[in-house]
């Protein structure tokens, strides 16, 4: 049975919290899909992970709630109490016309996750800076209208691009949050590590006093013990760029080590897991910007690793070298669960695994990963929240691309649309506080 397109109904909230009896407010949009004020309507409940069963000989069947209701305006409201984490079917149907039925969804969670929001984001992005396609700004505009809550721009060598960019919106209503960001490649262009929100550049760092930190770079080295198959040096050289993007509030993200290149993978492999196993980074880019053979690479490894009791954060990131037409752009990326948007609240959160890497490379295909708990409800939210919530990013895209190329009117008309993609978050999320 298919569900009940999300354009015709509001789901008034479809995140509710567990353990709590929550109103339910099902409404039409459009009176082409209003329920009858005149008829009874039967509701069934019915949990779909944790359920009790009527297993003997001759049948099996799940025991579900059922409920009797009216609508009134043609809007349907219900209150439950709902159990366990876990997506709820809700059945409806005439009382006396069972046979038109109608199928949405509601996802109960538990305290800690229930209070945050859900946030699609980019950590790793190119402009023509470097070697992208766009300039800073153009590419925000076109990451906003595919439905991007957060990014950085982060650049080869380069610091200043996410700067650009953020000066250039800085007068602007714009709900998309930029961040500063740069690829590191220090002490030459065989490491990678993006500095996600840090405040200083580690490559000018670097560049500013190169004799004085290869020097200690390399006493360091001599004084520490590493694995068999773990270069000491390459490991300071990596240690020494975490350690100074946390300096500068920035989250250190490890990235691509399974990118194929020069007939070998970026990455000596017991250096991969040896910084996945010492925690050297902030988190690990799971998916990004390759094939999909290359990211299989990685969450093979992620898994077998997470087997052993280690303890991985991760991101997904499409590392776009450009947006129009799109170069490895809008397939990988993260999806957030966090209370906000704040720099400490998205690094917290990723540390705390409260993140998933997503790839929609296949068109009508989606791929999740992370822990099985983040997995299920991301679906859930991938479904059924953020069409909607792309829909609304779309237009603001579209007005900022606009707005920088000059027009007056597109700025005025993004203060009206400020505020919108919140606005429907806290409906979809049951913070309408």
């Amino acid at each position: 049975m298919e569900s009940e397109r999300i354009a015709d109904y509001d789901v008034i909230p479809q995140v509710v919290l567990s353990g709590t009896t929550t109103k339910i407010l099902i409404r039409p949009r459009g009176y082409h899909a209003a329920f009858k004020d005149d008829v009874q309507y039967i509701i069934k409940l019915v949990p779909t992970e944790i359920f009790n069963l009527v297993l003997d000989s001759d049948r099996f069947e799940t025991v579900t709630d059922t409920l009797e209701v009216r609508p009134e305006k043609g809007a349907i409201s219900f209150s439950y109490y709902f159990t366990d984490e876990q997506e709820w079917s809700v059945l409806v149907c005439e009382k006396d016309h069972k046979d038109n039925m109608k199928l949405f969804h509601i996802y109960s969670l538990l305290p800690d996750l229930y209070g945050k929001k859900a946030y699609k984001g980019d950590l790793h992005v190119h402009t023509c800076h470097s070697d992208g396609r766009e300039e800073p700004a153009i590419v925000a505009a076109n990451y906003r209208r595919a439905g991007f809550d957060f990014m950085a721009i982060t650049d080869h060598h380069k610091w200043a691009p996410s700067k650009e960019v953020i000066d250039k919106y800085k007068n602007a209503a714009i709900d998309l949050k930029l961040f500063y960001g740069e690829e590191v490649h220090v002490p030459n262009g065989y490491i990678h590590a993006v500095n996600f929100g840090g405040s200083i550049s580690v490559n000018e760092m670097y560049d500013n006093d190169r004799e004085r930190i290869d020097r200690e770079i390399r006493e360091e080295a001599q004084k520490i013990a590493v694995p068999e198959g773990v270069d000491a040096v390459e490991f300071c050289y990596r240690k020494w760029i975490a350690e100074n993007i946390r300096k500068g509030s920035g989250i250190s993200i490890l990235v691509h080590p399974f990118w194929y290149c020069d007939y070998k993978y970026h990455m000596h492999v017991r250096m991969t897991e040896y910084l996945l196993e010492t925690g050297c980074y902030d988190a690990f880019e799971l998916l990004g910007g390759q094939t999909e053979w290359e990211n299989n690479m990685q969450v093979a490894l992620y898994n077998d690793l997470r087997a052993k009791g280690i303890r991985i954060p991760i991101v997904g990131s499409s590392d776009s070298h450009g947006t129009e037409p799109a170069y490895w752009f809008n397939n990988e990326k993260t999806i957030l669960f966090s209370e906000d948007l704040e720099l400490d609240s998205i690094r917290r959160n990723i540390k705390d695994l409260y993140s998933v890497a997503v790839d929609t490379t296949v068109p009508g295909s989606c791929r999740v990963d992370g822990t099985y708990r983040m997995v299920k409800y991301a679906l859930f939210l991938l479904k059924y929240y953020f069409p909607r919530h792309d829909e609304l990013c779309f237009e603001e895209g579209v007005l900022m691309k606009n707005y920088v190329c000059g027009d007056e009117d597109s700025g005025n008309l993004l203060k009206l649309y400020s505020g919108r993609t919140k606005k429907f978050a806290d409906q979809f999320f049951g913070q309408n506080t």
